[in-house]
């Protein structure tokens, strides 16, 4: 029965949470559930049970103020384990952040208990025997609780740390990357696959499941830094150790179509999805895959099916992309302006929302927009691709220059930059920089006539 599960995990958890308070760095900060729920619930409420009565045996025993005082305190720090191990679960893991809560009660309990043992039993020739004792356990509570300190003040030191002590924790990397991604620092996640490699080799057989996860997530940091080949190997890899895991084979799928292979990569999405795996990844995959195929109206179809999964920016990003190319401009709309409300920063976001509005005709929306991407990240060639072509069909030819020397600059390898040149009339044999910051009001000039480029193409989030 699921409650009869829930209660053992929870007995586990309280037991586990009295443990850290009187060693924080013997046990994982936050537990795995056991194999054999059933009978660690059992002996986890075994030993609750033999903690409570032994106090009060202790008490009973002795019939002195102090051994009742500490077999009071005792029954606290219990009941506040008991109520933190409710508190700290799900998303407000890891459990070992209530340490403190059970630390104090329980560490008082057994000095309390300790003074009343040493008054019992030291005799009258010890002086100051229920103090010594006290103190010698209080200063032994105080050493553990000082040691742990740099841990038990840290979410992040307490999920590498479960990290490192298992190898089965993929709770923990998901913890450990969330902030990056909700943050979009994806350059940074190559620094957490790093480190959780160097704690679980890749070369370690057989290999851990957080090897496998962090080899995908070493992938998916490449594929971000636009080294296609190296994500795909980190993905292959990561799907041949570990083929259970469905993060590794919507990674591997990714990597497939930016390596030019969507036909494989869609087959590996569908097989993981008729296996059970997670939809809103996979679809995702898939999604992309489709794209990368030329199959844009299925590719549309699966991004929506992804983001009604679950699925999140990267999703939208793409059916907003996907709606852009099918020329339904309103449905790109309604798919990337709650994005831009969430994180006005968004370059992505930006440069397809100052798409959509050069291609409806709205000069000031696209160049603001363009602007407003290249503010958010300035290595945007697209953006700025696309506003030196706006600013030149708006026969406004200095501002088009401007930004064509910009590009030239920031993207001397970029093959669109001669024919951009060309189309706008700038000189390519000097050096070109500016003073001028974008934005700024230029005069305008008649452009000479050449044939136009099309903007560059909307922004899927992908790399």
């Amino acid at each position: 029965m699921a409650w009869l599960a829930e209660l053992a995990l929870y007995l586990c958890r309280a037991l586990h949470l009295v443990v850290l308070a009187i060693a924080p760095t013997w046990l994982s900060p936050e537990p795995l559930p056991a194999g054999a729920l059933a009978l660690s619930g059992s002996l986890s409420a075994a030993a609750l049970a033999a903690a409570l009565g032994l106090s009060a045996w202790f008490a009973a025993r002795l019939d002195t103020r102090l051994a009742r005082n500490g077999a009071a305190l005792l029954w606290i720090a219990l009941a506040a384990a008991l109520a933190a191990t409710l508190y700290y679960r799900g998303p407000r893991a890891p459990l070992a952040q209530g340490v403190v809560f059970v630390a104090v009660p329980l560490w008082a309990a057994l000095a309390t208990l300790a003074a009343a043992a040493a008054e019992r039993w030291l005799g009258s020739s010890f002086k100051h025997r229920r103090m010594g004792a006290a103190i010698v356990v209080i200063g032994l509570g105080v050493v553990q609780l000082n040691g742990a300190a740099p841990l038990l003040g840290s979410r992040e030191r307490m999920w590498w740390a479960a990290l490192r002590r298992d190898g089965a924790h993929l709770r923990a990397i998901d913890e450990l990357t969330r902030p990056l991604r909700e943050r979009r620092k994806l350059d940074e996640l190559d620094g957490v696959a790093a480190r959780c490699l160097r704690m679980h080799p890749a070369a370690a057989a057989p290999a851990a499941p957080a090897t496998c996860a962090c080899l995908a997530l070493r992938a998916e940091a490449r594929l971000h830094a636009r080294n296609a080949g190296a994500a795909l190997r980190d993905a292959e890899s990561a799907r041949e150790r570990c083929p259970e895991q469905s993060g590794t084979r919507a990674v591997l799928a990714e990597a497939l179509a930016v390596a030019g292979r969507p036909e494989r990569a869609e087959a590996e999405a569908r097989a993981a999805l008729e296996e059970g795996g997670d939809p809103s990844r996979l679809r995702y995959a898939l999604a992309f895959a489709l794209e990368r195929a030329g199959r844009l109206a299925e590719a549309r179809a699966e991004a929506d099916r992804a983001i009604d999964a679950g699925a999140g920016r990267k999703a939208q990003l793409l059916a907003g992309a996907l709606a852009i190319l099918a020329g339904d401009l309103d449905g790109a709309k309604a798919r990337l302006t709650p994005l831009a409300e969430q994180d006005p920063s968004d370059a992505e976001v930006l440069y397809n929302l100052a798409l959509i509005a050069d291609k409806r005709g709205d000069y000031n929306g696209a160049r603001q927009g363009y602007l407003a991407a290249l503010k958010a990240e300035p290595r945007s060639a697209d953006a700025r691709y696309n506003l030196a072509l706006l600013t030149f069909r708006a026969g406004i030819a200095e501002e088009s220059r401007h930004h064509v020397r910009k590009f030239l600059d920031a993207f001397p390898d970029d093959p669109r930059g001669s024919q951009l040149a060309r189309t706008t009339g700038t000189p390519l044999d000097k050096t070109f920089t500016t003073d001028k910051a974008d934005g700024a009001a230029l005069p305008r000039r008649p452009a000479e006539r050449r044939p136009l480029q099309e903007p560059a193409a909307a922004s899927s989030g992908s790399r």
